[in-house]
């Protein structure tokens, strides 16, 4: 596995004083790995109360082995956004995704959220959350194929197409932290990264 490369400083520490909960993006493309990772780090920080994973509502079934999701009609879910029910929500592949209103009480708390979330909403997530932490997983192109593929829910072509269709990351300026954690070779190591970045996250946040 490649290293990661940490881009961006944190904050200076008398203003994160003022704002205590961090939220955790986790963006990076299909086939990257952020699933695993991420169900991997809630395992490892099962028992750290103060490190919180978002579990997202997605308008799809859920399919465990490849990712752990609430599940809602898209009826259900536009009613549910236009009512306020979520601190952030967005659409993606032809599916609407949302994260619960409940996790700002977790930040308003201190705590350090979790989410993975689209690329794309990285700005609507800058303007909503007052400390906000990037983490990028990703991997070699040919890779990122390999594991789309390997899904079977998706033809050749239709893999190429969603891998040819990824949009580059734009960082917010607002940004405290970025983090990349290049997801090539065994899971424990991009899992130890990322628990080495939340536990840290959290320590800012303190």
């Amino acid at each position: 596995m490649s290293p990661d490369t940490d881009t961006r400083p944190t904050a200076d520490a008398a203003l994160t004083a003022e704002r205590p909960g961090t939220f955790v993006a986790v963006v990076g493309p299909s086939g990257a790995g952020k699933d695993t990772l991420l169900a991997m780090a809630a395992e490892a920080l099962a028992n750290e109360p103060d490190v919180v994973f978002a579990r997202r509502i997605v308008t799809r079934d859920a399919m465990t082995e490849l990712e752990d999701h609430d599940v809602m009609s898209r009826p259900d879910f536009a009613e549910a956004e236009a009512a306020g029910a979520f601190c952030l929500s967005w659409h993606a592949h032809g599916l609407a995704y949302g994260l619960p209103a409940c996790l700002d009480d977790a930040l308003a708390s201190g705590k350090t959220v979790v989410a993975n979330i689209s690329r794309r909403t990285l700005t609507e997530a800058a303007a909503r959350f007052a400390r906000l932490a990037i983490v990028e997983i990703t991997a070699p192109k040919a890779v990122l194929v390999q594991r789309v593929a390997a899904r079977g829910r998706e033809s050749p072509d239709e893999v190429a197409a969603r891998i040819a269709r990824q949009v580059e990351l734009e960082v917010p300026a607002c940004a405290e932290a970025f983090h990349r954690i290049m997801n090539d070779g065994a899971a424990r190591e991009g899992c130890e990264r990322l628990v080495a970045i939340l536990m840290a996250s959290g320590r800012r946040a303190g």
